[in-house]
Order: C-alpha cells, then sequence, then structure tokens
C-alpha cells in the first residue's frame, strides 16, 4: 500500500511527463497559429483599406446614378437652371468628387441641338464650386475617350460604368470617371452623367503599407491591363500588367530567388490592391518569439510543480493523517465524538464542520418526523384548492354550442399546485363576449386568492360597460386595502357579435396576437395601460377593431413566452409567432395543444416556472363576407425595397394601374415626374445608409390616389421653403426644386407620421 506522500510524488512526476509532451505539442500549434493570426492581420489591412476606398467607390456610382436620374429631370423639363442646380447641390454635398455633369448624344436634348451639356468642378484656387462655361460649339466632346468609353459600355438605366485612369491636362493629377447612361421612358439612350474622382490622395495612401522591410504594394487595373501604381522599382504609372514579372492572380511566386506570398483583394469599381511580402519576412519573428515563450513557460512549470509538492507534503499530508483518525469514530456511527481543531486553515474548517455536521444531524433526526407529518397536511390543503380553483375557470367546450358565430378555447397549467392566471370568457347579452386574460404578481396561494377577487370583480363589472369603465372600476376596487401590494396584468376584450367591432383594453398585459382570414399571426398593435391595483383612479385608454369571418384572436401570459429550457432560454415572442403561423388553421382546441406541445418540447426536463395560460377565440368563415363600409375601391399595393433600382418597377406598377382607368397620357407623365422625386426622396434620406423598405399604395376613381410608406427616419419634405425662381442661381438656396415640382404638378401633397411611419398622399385629379 502506497503512503499519500509517495501518490503525490507520482502524480507529480506524471504531471511533469505529460507537461513537457504538452509544451513540446504547443510550440508547434502556437506556431501554427501566429502564422495563421499573421496572415489574417495582413489580409485584414488589405481589406480595411479597400473597404475604405470602396465606400467611396460606391458614393460615386450612387452619385453618377443621382446625377443621371437629375438628368432626365434636366432634359424633361428643358431648364438649365434645373440641371445647372442639380450639378451644383450635388458638388457640394459630396467633396470627394472635384467635378460633375451632364452630357447629352447628339441632337437628344433638342432636334436642332448638336451638343449640350452642364459640367460643375470644384475651383480649388477660389475654394468653392463653380459651372464650367464650355462653348459648345467647339468642345468637342462626342469625340473624346472619356465620354465614348461611358456612352458605348452603358446599356441600361442605373448602370454605372469606370474609365481608365488617366493624367488630368490640367491639374496634372491622377484622375478617375465614373458615369451612367440617361434614358428617356422609351428607354433610349440620351446621354450621360459623369463624376471626376482625383485619386493621387488614395493611391499614396494605399502603397504606403509595407508590412515588411522588403514587401511591395501594386495598385492596377486588370480589366484594363493598366497599373496605377507600383513601389516596386521598374513599374510606371499607365504600363501594361502584363510587363510585370510575376502573375498578379498567384498566392505566392518566386522572384529573384526570394518566396513571395500575395495578399491581394479586388474593389467594387475592378481595381485590385496587392501586396506581395517575402515568406521568410513574415514568419521570422512569431517563430523566434515563440520558441523563447515555449522554453521560459517550461522552466517555470517544473520549478513550480517542485515547490507545490514540497508544500502540499508538509502543510496537507501531516494534518489529514491526524484528521483520519479522528472521523474514523465518526463514520462508525458515533455522533457523540468531538473532532479535534488541528489549525485554522480549511482543515481546521472541516474539522468544525465535522462537529457542526454531528450535532446537525441528530437534530435532523427528530424533526424529520414532525417535517413529514407537515407535508402531508399541506400537500392535502393544496390538491383541494387546485380543484377549487380549476372549477372556478369554465373549463366545458365548446362553452357556447348554440353560438355557431365563433369557436373558443381556453387552458391553463398552474407553475405550482396553484397558480395567479386566469382567463374567462361569458355573454353579456346575446350580442356581445366578453374575453379576459390576466396574470397576478407572485406565485402560490397568495396569488390564487387576489386571483379570485379579480376574476370575480370584473364579471360583476361586466354588465352593460365597456372594457374601459369595467378596468377602471375593477382598479378602484383592488387598490382598497392592498397592503401586500399586489398587482395584476390584465386584458380584456368585447366583441359585438352581429357587426364584427372587437373594443380591448390592455392593463400592462402582453399583446396578443390576431390572425386576418387568409393571412398569419402577427401582434395586435395595442397601447398597454397602468397595471390594475397599482394606482387608484387610473384612467384606461381603449381601442377596437373589426373581426371579419375566418379571423381568429390568441391570448396568452408571460409564462408562455418566458418558458426557458435546460439552458435557460426562452421560447421567446418569435418562437411564439413562427408556432402559431404554423398551425394558423387549426381549430382554437387543435391550436393551443400544438403550442402546448411547441413549448414542452422547447422545455424539455426543465421545471416550470410560470402559470402557462392560453386563449383562442376564431370566428367562424361565412359564405357572404360584409362589404367594405367605406364604399370605396381597395387600394393597389407594391412593397419594393427602398434602392435607385427598383424605380422603374414602381413606374411600371403605377403607369399600369393609370391605364386600366384611361388616365390620359399628359396627366400620366406628370404624375410618373412626381411619383419619381417622390421615391427617391426616399431612397436616398430615409434610410441612409442602413436600407429598408417603401410600400407604395394607388386608387384610381375619379381621381388618382397615390400614397407612400416608409419606416425611415422622421423626414417631411414639404417643409422645406420653395425656390425663389426669381433669384440668380448662384444665390438660390440649395435643394427644394424637386419637391416644389410636385406640388405644381399634383392637386394635393400631404404628409403625416404614423405609427412610426412617414406616409406622404398625393392626389391628381383628370377627366376622361
Amino acid at each position: 500500500m502506497h503512503s499519500l506522500r509517495t501518490k503525490i510524488l507520482i502524480i507529480v512526476l506524471v504531471f511533469l511527463a505529460f507537461i513537457g509532451a504538452a509544451f513540446v505539442l504547443y510550440s508547434m500549434v502556437t506556431t501554427i497559429n501566429y502564422k495563421h493570426l499573421r496572415r489574417e492581420v495582413i489580409k485584414t489591412t488589405v481589406e480595411f483599406e479597400t473597404e475604405k476606398v470602396n465606400k467611396i467607390i460606391a458614393e460615386m456610382e450612387r452619385g453618377a446614378i443621382y446625377l443621371a436620374t437629375d438628368g432626365l429631370l434636366f432634359y424633361k423639363s428643358q431648364s438649365y437652371a434645373i440641371g445647372e442646380t442639380s450639378a451644383l447641390e450635388y458638388l457640394r454635398s459630396f467633396p470627394a468628387a472635384v467635378g460633375g455633369g451632364f452630357w447629352f448624344a447628339p441632337y437628344a436634348y433638342k432636334n436642332d441641338v448638336l451638343r449640350a451639356g452642364i459640367y460643375a468642378y470644384f475651383d480649388k484656387t477660389k475654394g468653392e464650386v463653380r459651372l464650367d462655361d464650355f462653348i459648345m460649339s467647339e468642345y468637342d466632346y462626342h469625340s473624346l475617350n472619356w465620354y465614348r468609353e461611358i456612352a458605348d459600355a452603358v446599356t441600361q438605366p442605373y448602370q454605372t460604368v469606370w474609365v481608365k485612369p488617366y493624367i488630368d491636362d490640367t491639374s496634372y493629377t491622377l484622375m478617375t470617371t465614373a458615369g451612367a447612361g440617361i434614358f428617356d421612358r422609351n428607354g433610349s439612350f440620351i446621354g450621360i452623367s459623369i463624376i471626376d474622382w482625383e485619386i493621387d490622395e488614395v493611391i499614396k495612401e494605399l502603397t504606403a503599407i509595407k508590412p515588411t522591410d522588403n514587401s511591395f504594394v501594386l495598385l492596377c487595373v486588370p480589366e484594363k491591363d493598366y497599373i496605377i501604381s507600383s513601389t516596386r522599382t521598374n513599374s510606371v504609372t499607365g504600363e501594361s500588367i502584363k510587363s510585370l514579372p510575376w502573375d498578379i492572380n498567384a498566392d505566392s511566386f518566386t522572384l529573384d530567388n526570394v518566396n513571395y506570398i500575395r495578399f491581394g483583394r479586388y474593389m467594387d469599381n475592378g481595381w485590385l490592391l496587392s501586396i506581395q511580402i517575402p515568406q521568410d519576412e513574415i514568419f521570422a519573428e512569431v517563430e523566434s518569439q515563440n520558441n523563447r515563450f515555449s522554453i521560459l513557460i517550461a522552466l517555470s512549470s517544473v520549478i513550480m510543480l517542485c515547490l507545490a509538492y514540497y508544500l502540499i507534503s508538509k502543510l496537507i499530508n501531516a494534518p489529514i493523517q491526524r484528521l483520519i483518525s479522528d472521523v474514523a469514530q465518526l463514520a462508525q456511527g458515533n455522533l457523540d465524538i468531538r473532532i479535534e481543531t488541528i489549525s485554522k486553515d480549511e482543515l481546521g474548517l472541516l474539522a468544525q464542520t465535522f462537529n457542526k455536521m454531528t450535532a446537525d444531524l441528530k437534530n435532523f433526526i427528530e424533526e424529520n418526523a414532525r417535517e413529514r407529518a407537515e407535508k402531508e397536511r399541506i400537500s392535502a390543503e393544496l390538491s383541494i384548492a387546485t380543484e377549487i380553483q380549476a372549477n372556478m375557470l369554465p373549463c366545458i367546450f365548446p362553452p357556447f354550442p348554440n353560438r355557431p358565430e365563433f369557436d373558443l378555447y381556453a387552458s391553463m397549467l398552474p407553475a405550482k399546485e396553484v397558480g395567479g392566471d386566469f382567463y374567462d370568457f361569458f355573454l353579456i347579452d346575446k350580442d356581445n363576449l366578453a374575453v379576459i386574460i390576466a396574470d397576478v404578481s407572485g406565485k402560490g396561494i397568495p396569488a390564487a386568492l387576489f386571483m379570485v377577487i379579480t376574476k370575480t370583480l370584473i364579471k360583476n363589472c361586466s354588465v352593460c360597460k365597456s372594457p374601459k369603465n369595467v378596468f377602471e372600476s375593477v382598479n378602484n376596487k383592488l387598490c382598497e386595502g392592498n397592503e401586500a401590494n399586489m398587482f395584476v396584468t390584465a386584458f380584456m376584450g368585447h366583441y359585438h357579435i352581429p357587426s364584427g367591432r372587437f373594443v380591448y383594453v390592455n392593463a400592462g398585459h402582453n399583446p396578443p396576437l390576431v390572425k386576418k382570414h387568409g393571412g398569419g399571426y402577427e401582434f395586435l398593435k395595442t397601447d398597454p395601460c397602468l397595471i390594475l391595483a397599482w394606482m387608484k383612479g387610473a384612467k384606461y385608454k381603449q381601442d377596437e377593431i373589426i373581426l371579419e369571418p375566418g379571423d381568429a384572436l390568441y391570448l396568452y401570459t408571460d409564462g408562455v413566452t418566458e418558458a426557458m429550457n435546460p439552458d435557460r432560454e426562452l421560447f421567446s415572442e418569435q418562437r411564439l409567432l413562427a408556432a402559431l403561423n404554423q398551425y394558423r388553421d387549426s381549430p382554437p382546441r387543435e391550436l393551443l395543444y400544438a403550442i402546448k406541445q411547441e413549448i414542452k418540447n422547447f422545455t424539455g426536463e426543465a421545471e416550470q416556472t410560470d402559470d402557462i395560460t392560453m386563449l383562442a377565440l376564431k370566428i367562424s368563415d361565412k359564405v357572404d363576407g360584409p362589404a367594405d363600409s367605406s364604399g370605396e375601391e381597395a387600394m393597389k399595393e407594391l412593397k419594393v425595397e427602398a434602392r435607385t433600382e427598383n424605380l422603374d418597377k414602381v413606374i411600371k406598377f403605377v403607369n399600369t394601374e393609370l391605364e386600366q382607368h384611361k388616365c390620359p397620357p399628359n396627366i400620366e407623365g406628370e404624375i410618373d415626374l412626381a411619383v419619381e422625386e417622390i421615391f427617391m426622396n426616399i431612397t436616398n434620406y430615409a434610410y441612409q445608409p442602413e436600407r429598408g423598405n417603401v410600400a407604395i399604395f394607388i386608387s384610381v376613381k375619379d381621381k388618382a390616389l397615390i400614397k407612400f410608406e416608409d419606416t425611415g427616419r422622421p423626414y417631411n419634405p414639404l417643409e422645406q421653403p420653395d425656390p425663389d425662381l426669381n433669384k440668380p442661381l448662384q444665390e438660390r438656396e440649395p435643394g427644394g426644386l424637386g419637391v416644389f415640382l410636385t406640388k405644381k404638378l399634383m392637386n394635393t401633397v400631404e404628409y403625416t407620421r404614423v405609427e412610426q411611419k412617414n406616409v406622404l398622399v398625393m392626389t391628381k385629379t383628370y377627366q376622361l
């Protein structure tokens, strides 16, 4: 038999052997990881630098498209004032660009005008944006490379083209140009828009990247076989990529007997940023540091283990031997033994614990019999309370077999023997059905008692009263003598069966879910008021909806959404919504059973922590549904992402409806201009820099009514003052022309902010 000291020695020796092997493996793995990390750092640097340039590129492309849209407005209006204002305003709002404008194809602007264009640029000497005065009879831009390169490449609206970088003949700096095509309503090409970008500073920043001493950077345009810049000698701006002595797409290559690793990334406009680094330089320092660190850790571990062995033997082994002899008698059942306290450390605390355990064990044996008798008495009383509470809730289904207009089912599963949740439903009269669901604070007997009081008060107050009045009356009564400060969250609704009108009040409860016929479940919009029994004299607000045949309503308590699985993850509103939509066509009884199974499958063996209460109401289908009370034709709807590319889809949607109602072509054209301005306004300002959707509604009868809805930031375009067209162009405030034109073209234009949405409605009257 080995002694404890011998076992500790063996364990230490085994640990030393394992630590030695582990550190050898650690050194190998760490070297690999450091190499990978080094690669990732360089790769991240390249991605970061290119992403900064990509943001400018994206702005340039959006600017070219934006100017193309304004160019079409300029073309349609035949107003140089509008075109000049658009070019000046854009360039002032985007300082990264050094110039921009519109250039029309031969005789495209007017039949008798060969060349027409507007160009604005940033005058560095004066520090302001100005218009360039071109003499169109002398400036043959149609034959210039930049015009031909863009005009020949664009084939459809919202397509952008980048020209090959070039040295500007005035500023002698490296430039590039982004362009987009301008197309009329028939899809015919009529001109281009351009944005000029001075890229010298970007090139300096990119070519300054130098991860190691002998690395070098290449910036080129593979599509156009063009070298923009290279930090390696013998490479000149403008030369062919084929002149390079290595493959620009190879991950690694050998050059002058040196092995290189390439890190490259393409930008959004087709440029390639490539960094070539000698392989030995990347990993030399990493391997050296890793080896030194491994040796240091190994030596330190050996010293610490030896010291630990000495201290364990001296401070633990000897005291344990003395403790064993005293504990042996306790193990034999001698509860009167007192173990000697040999120290004030954990071993001494262990001795005191054994002594206390002995005394507690004796007391436990005496109290155990009394506790068993008390638990049996409480269990019997709780069983009776559970039966009483279950009988108080409606439990006969279907509850109203003679009322085929609706189907209803409810259930409650308490977390303890009795719970604080409750549901109720009853016919106030032959035409009105009341439904209630509530959750009392706390659990067990107190919550159950408060639940009984609340349920009784609500039912007694419900006859001939609205839900608002019921809650105000019940709240005042619950506040009287509520010394325990208990409260109730509740939801109550009155359903008028003949009309389908559902009037409801939410007293701080979870919002129910409603399913309209043919659709899916979604959360009912409620205005949560103050909880019941919290403040006397509180006022409650009621809302209403119409429940039509086939509609359904689902009420629940927080025990549903807050049910937890063994990983303490909540069932959540999202999972509830998904489960309801999975079984959305099920009758109420089957629906509640399915939801209960979904919760059970999710929670598994986890203990139920809260009452689970649910109620489902479904309106029976009828052969003929109710007519639209307004008597108006339903509005057609189109929902698209707020992107410039979707403008054609929006115009086509509007024109299809207008043409079906024989709208005159001139009126249709005016409506198209207004729709384009509002849609582009939402695209450029509602969600930037994020993305979002916009819904377009249209109704055409004796007039065209068009409504735009988006959930972007609050913005009322009608608050912009109208531009003073009598002032010279240079003196006008930027902005406002598009909205001004929209108000002139349409009969009415109105804006409001409703339920976190921007809503803009415009109308146009016409005679057939």
